[in-house]
């Protein structure tokens, strides 16, 4: 029984949903003879062994040999676990999942979840919305200075925190958000005079999500000289640092596909390595890969990348990285930037190709 879902529910969806008209979403399709076929998502190919049943309701591909009903398809297209999976096709067609009976301890906390989750995608539309006013031009240069586009802003849902003592506070407790709940997940702190000063202050705000696209904290960087340049939220209810990994609710499908993944620092190094392609790049969040971390990777792909800053902090935590990973059993290797570099300033100078050139010279070492 995956999650809380009943069995029953997941068979009647399955069987309302016409596989080929679904991939079609995904795949250009075409009729040959009972089935259609078209080029696997899955695995580079020029000549179609994608095939899909409408009598059988499943797919199979003859290269690489993934196959499957609606549900793996979108397991292996969009890195969903299989309750995601389920989750993603009720939304699809409109349908509200029914859950089995929680115990009221269950209820409130899954109440309270999603009471959090909506202030965090309150807060984000709120930033979003001051990058695109005036007062966000400073950070909207920065932006471009950097190379980064609008769509590339937009994917990764980058923002603008106001310099002001309290606007992100004002803004929610308007919305009917409590103080405590603003001091609970770490939006706001609490001033010498028990006053509510927002946390994030003049900053370009960086959104981190959970694998499912769900807003569970944020990241903030200077755009002057004051300290620290970056700041994260604090542990919350939903946000754990050494859990999550920056960007793999966008690199989670690209990493199944590719079977590998990229790991990186920081928030600019990331998104500077998607816009230029690397898609299957993640961040350990400005810290040092911890074991949490290496097990989530383990969800996606067993192949890794080390690609940290090339100077003595970077150095230390690819030694530490190194030997986590390794411990778990992935097979990992080293991408070794030039003196005084990461990936962020590599990709901007030297462009995707090198950058790819590089990825194609490593050899895995097998983990141990």
């Amino acid at each position: 029984m995956p999650g809380l879902i009943p069995e029953d529910f997941i068979d009647d969806l399955r069987n309302r949903v016409d596989i080929v008209d679904f991939i079609r979403g995904f795949v250009p399709l075409k009729r040959q003879g009972q089935n259609y076929v078209g080029l696997c998502p899955f695995h580079a190919e020029k000549t179609p062994s994608f095939v899909v049943s409408p009598h059988k309701q499943i797919f199979h591909c003859f290269g690489c040999g993934k196959g499957g009903n609606v549900y793996t398809f979108l397991m292996e297209q969009g890195g969903l676990n299989f309750p995601e999976a389920v989750t993603h096709l009720a939304n699809h067609c409109g349908i509200s999942l029914p859950q089995k009976d929680l115990s009221p301890e269950q209820a409130r906390q899954n109440s309270l979840r999603k009471k959090f989750y909506h202030i965090n995608e309150l807060a984000a539309n709120f930033f979003q919305k001051m990058l695109y006013e005036t007062r966000g031009k400073e950070a909207v240069a920065y932006l471009q200075q950097r190379g980064l586009d609008e769509q590339t802003c937009k994917k990764f849902l980058l923002g603008y925190a106001p310099n002001a003592w309290d606007e992100l506070s004002c803004f929610l407790l308007e919305k009917g958000v409590t103080e405590k709940d603003l001091l609970t997940l770490g939006l706001a702190v609490q001033g010498q005079k028990g006053n509510l000063i927002d946390r994030f202050r003049n900053r370009l705000i960086f959104p981190i999500m959970n694998p499912s696209g769900k807003i569970i904290g944020f990241g903030g960087r200077v755009l002057d000289d004051s300290l620290p340049k970056y700041l994260n939220s604090p542990e919350t209810p939903l946000f754990h640092k050494g859990r999550q990994l920056y960007g793999l609710n966008q690199a989670r499908g690209f990493m199944r596909n590719k079977d590998q993944v990229i790991l990186m620092e920081g928030y600019l190094d990331v998104i500077t390595a998607h816009q230029h392609g690397i898609t299957q790049a993640v961040g350990t969040l400005g810290t040092a890969l911890t074991e949490n971390q290496g097990r989530l990777l383990m969800r996606y792909t067993y192949n890794a990348v080390i690609c940290f800053d090339a100077d003595p902090a970077g150095q230390e935590a690819t030694m530490r990285g190194l030997d986590i990973l390794q411990q778990l059993g992935i097979k990992v290797s080293v991408m070794t930037m030039p003196e005084g570099q990461d990936p962020d300033d590599f990709l901007r100078k030297e462009g995707q190709v090198k950058f790819k050139q590089l990825i194609a010279q490593i050899i895995f070492k097998k983990g141990i």
